[in-house]
């Protein structure tokens, strides 16, 4: 289940095992704070957590499972990492006796970054329990979670403010939602009103705009060379802050590459939304800048990236490398 169908069905009664995975520590976390909320555990008398980095025995960790509560008025155990306890099909026959019969007290929740759904383990828990599918969102995704979390924070967006906050985050190759929810945080204590408008977030919304990454790649769309030498430069005081310039200008190259592929079929405009897998609104700007690069130089260019990467990480080049990728893209 997905993190909103796997909080509605927590109305509906806890099940005594949960499997919580994936790559969104955010839905993970959130998802066990809300099933530890609702059992209302004393977690010194009543919480038991193993950890499977530190190798914990399975007998353990299956004997903590199926122990009667004494001190408190229920057992629950936590398994961090389950996968590296449970990641086989191995010695599961004790454990799926375990969760079919489990005892009316007690409560089990796995976490972990990914299971293999084809594992017994996986299954045991599907069959038993419930499992929580926290896949990253996408940029074109956020707007649910947006809606809910500006609800709880009493606030809305003005019109400007949710094109300005879709661009910003159609950018970015990877979301974390405990930071984009940290961010949020701080930009609501700082707007005194209901409304956020889009200068809000401009102030407020994790880099300020003229040192952003988005604005470096938007300048050199624009052609404007002075100034992404000048925002490179500010990024340059921050050593790995330039890797992560060669990483996005690299997927911003690969964008505008696919753009024309695309383009070249008929597709156009927000309809490259689908194809790029990213918001229409966004899309619709990359196919717009990709129109003005000719594919070879943008082919030529990422070969010139992948270079400079090897050359920055291995400490045989500088800043210049992408000094001189600039220019010959502005210079188009």
């Amino acid at each position: 289940m997905k993190f909103n169908e796997f909080i509605s069905a927590l109305d509906g009664g806890l099940k005594h095992a949960y499997l919580l995975c994936g790559e969104e520590n955010y839905f993970v976390d959130k998802a066990r704070e809300e099933i530890f909320a609702r059992l209302d555990i004393d977690a010194k008398s009543e919480l038991m957590t193993f950890d499977g980095d530190a190798k914990p025995a399975l007998s353990t960790i299956i004997n903590a499972i199926d122990s009667t509560p004494f001190f408190g008025n229920r057992n629950v155990v936590l398994v961090k990492n389950a996968d590296k306890i449970f990641g086989g099909d191995t010695k599961s026959s004790r454990l799926e006796s375990v969760l079919r019969d489990m005892q009316p007290k007690n409560f089990v929740v796995f976490t972990a970054k990914a299971v293999d759904k084809r594992r017994k383990f996986y299954k045991l828990v599907s069959q038993h329990g419930a499992v929580l599918d926290a896949e990253p969102l996408r940029p074109w995704e956020v707007n649910d979670w947006l809606n809910a979390k500006l609800k709880s924070l009493g606030k809305s967006m003005t019109r400007d403010a949710y094109q300005h906050f879709n661009e910003r985050l159609g950018i970015l190759p990877k979301i974390s939602l405990w930071d984009l929810d940290n961010e949020l945080d701080k930009v609501a204590l700082n707007v005194a009103g209901r409304q956020i408008t889009a200068d809000d977030l401009r102030r407020n919304l994790l880099a300020p705009a003229e040192v952003s990454n988005f604005a470096l790649t938007d300048a050199i769309d624009d052609r404007k060379l002075t100034k992404a030498l000048y925002l490179l430069r500010i990024q340059e005081r921050f050593a790995a802050n330039i890797l992560s310039v060669t990483a996005l200008l690299a997927s911003h190259v690969r964008r505008l590459i696919r753009a024309r592929f695309f383009m070249a079929r008929g597709i156009k405009g927000r309809k490259l939304g689908e194809p790029l897998e990213m918001n229409p609104f966004i899309a619709q700007r990359v196919g717009a800048a990709a129109e003005t690069y000719p594919t070879k130089l943008l082919e030529e260019v990422l070969v010139d990236i992948a270079e400079a990467d090897y050359k920055l990480k291995t400490g045989r080049g500088g800043v210049e490398l992408l000094e001189r990728i600039f220019v010959k893209l502005c210079r188009r």
